[in-house]
C-alpha cells in the first residue's frame, strides 16, 4: 500500500511498481482501465468563526486575495482547485502548502486560511463543528473515486479480488466511514 499524491501514484503505476491505483482521475498519458466505485464531493472549508462561514450562496470571486492552505503540487485535489480558480479568474493567496489532509485541517481550524478538500476527509470535523463548509455557488464539486490499472497489466488474484470488492462494496463502506 502506498499513499502518495496523484502524480507519484501514476508514475509508480507506469513503472509497474503498483497493481492498482485509487484515484479521482486517470491521466490521459497512460492507457488505463478504470471504474468508478464511490462519489467524492469536494468543497471549500473554513474555521467556524471565519467571516465567510456566514455567507450564503457566495460567488467564487470572494476568494480573490483570501489566504488558502492547500495540498502540494501533484495532488488531484490541488489540480481541481487550481482549475476552478483559473476558469473563474480567481487569485487566492497560497499561504501554506502541505502533503497531508490532516495537517491542512489543523491549520484551517487554527484560522490560518481556507482550504479546498474532499468533504469525505472533513466529514467528522464538520459534524463536530470544528470546521465549516462554505456555501459557495456551484459547490460542492462532485467527482468519483475510481480504481484503475494499466490496460496491459495482468492482475494477480488478490488485486482482482480487491478491485471487485471496491466496485461492489466500496461506495457503501465509504459512506459509513467517510
Amino acid at each position: 500500500l502506498q499513499i502518495q499524491n496523484r502524480d507519484q501514484i501514476f508514475n509508480m503505476l507506469e513503472r509497474n511498481e503498483l497493481d492498482l491505483a485509487i484515484t479521482g482521475r486517470v491521466p490521459e498519458r497512460l492507457d488505463c482501465l478504470s471504474e468508478a466505485f464511490a462519489t467524492n464531493p469536494l468543497g471549500f472549508v473554513s474555521a467556524p468563526e471565519h467571516p465567510l462561514s456566514r455567507r450564503r450562496q457566495a460567488p467564487l470571486s470572494i476568494f480573490n486575495d483570501i489566504d488558502f492552505v492547500v495540498r502540494e503540487a501533484g495532488s488531484g485535489t490541488r489540480a481541481t482547485m487550481e482549475s476552478i480558480f483559473a476558469q473563474n479568474n480567481i487569485s487566492p493567496r497560497i499561504v501554506m502548502e502541505m502533503p497531508s489532509n490532516e495537517s491542512i485541517k489543523q491549520a484551517v481550524m487554527a484560522g490560518m486560511g481556507l482550504t479546498f478538500l474532499s468533504l469525505r476527509t472533513v466529514r467528522h470535523e464538520l459534524a463536530a463543528g470544528h470546521l465549516a463548509l462554505l456555501d459557495i455557488q456551484g459547490t460542492p464539486i462532485l467527482r468519483q473515486w475510481r480504481v484503475a490499472h494499466l490496460r496491459t497489466k495482468k492482475l494477480a488474484p488478490a488485486a482482482l479480488g480487491l478491485k471487485a470488492f471496491l466496485i461492489s462494496d466500496g461506495a457503501a463502506l465509504i459512506n459509513v466511514w467517510a
